[in-house]
């Protein structure tokens, strides 16, 4: 396994913000690249909820299902995808802290055989790639959130 961390504070409260992580769809609202998020299981949101999500990757687009793995309403969200024997999974952790919320986003990568090899290549791209992903979830909810609690 190989992974990454980052952590932002958002000035909103827990409950708005994991509204807005623990939803997929709303990624097309804040990160770049991301063109398409589709709910493809009926009901609530829970684990085992899937999604497509549909992003441009160097002017191609690329699809890719997602999975919430682990749910605790306000607390934490798990979010995971395979591509080519590699699963990736993200968790959310948010914490109270004082006018609002500790968001701290960890990155695991694991893979079998020699895929794990590639591990660190991988996760120092993604790590660059997405190293900005908490900033833009703080201007969205900063901006265009009201608090939900």
């Amino acid at each position: 396994m190989k992974s990454f961390h980052f952590n932002e504070h958002i000035a909103q409260p827990p409950d708005t913000v994991f509204d807005v992580i623990s939803d997929p769809r709303e990624a097309t609202e804040f990160l770049d690249g991301i063109t398409a998020s589709t709910k493809l299981t009926d009901g609530p949101i829970t684990v085992g909820t899937t999604f497509r999500e549909t992003r441009t990757v160097n002017g191609k687009l690329s699809s890719a299902d997602l999975a919430i793995t682990d749910l605790e309403p306000g607390t934490h969200i798990g979010v995971s995808t395979e591509a080519e024997g590699i699963t990736v999974t993200y968790h959310y952790r948010l914490t109270p802290d004082g006018n609002g919320t500790r968001l701290d986003w960890e990155c695991e990568l694991h893979a079998n055989g020699l895929r794990r090899m590639m591990l660190p290549v991988i996760a120092a791209i993604m790590k660059r790639e997405d190293g900005d992903h908490l900033k833009r979830l703080k201007a969205y909810i900063e901006t265009n959130r009201q608090p939900t609690s």
